[in-house]
């Protein structure tokens, strides 16, 4: 009776791994893992930011959260995009947030976009 029950426990103990780790989301764990792990950040990840509404910490926690994202094939130009305005935005928000918000441009607010379209369509789902 015990052997029966063995293979139904380590069954059990697999779907739950697979469900912490983000891929049972519908999404890629690479991608999706860590903006799954940190939900807070990830609520406005890809938003753009706002002097005097965001903080220099809300723009370290925001790069610091992307940097753990796996790109996928489709989206690695948009988050090198995205991860270089956010470090443009780290190194200016407080010293001078004009060249961060001339850093938002029409290429960069596409790829928060399509990033945040991922993000809520296959991470979320």
């Amino acid at each position: 009776m015990t052997a029966r029950r063995s293979p139904i426990i380590l069954l059990a103990l697999g779907a739950s791994a697979v469900l912490l780790s983000g891929c049972a989301s519908g999404g890629d764990a690479g991608f999706c893992g860590p903006l799954l792990d940190d939900t807070q950040t990830s609520a406005t990840a890809f938003s753009p930011l706002i002097p005097g509404m965001n903080s220099e910490g809300d723009v370290t926690a925001r790069l610091a959260l992307i940097e753990k994202v796996e790109p996928t094939p489709e989206l690695a130009e948009d988050l090198e995009a995205w991860k270089g305005y956010l470090t443009v935005a780290a190194d200016s928000i407080t010293d001078d947030p004009t060249a961060m918000i001339t850093a938002y441009d029409d290429d960069v607010k596409a790829s928060g976009e399509a990033l945040f379209d991922y993000y809520t369509g296959t991470c979320m789902q």
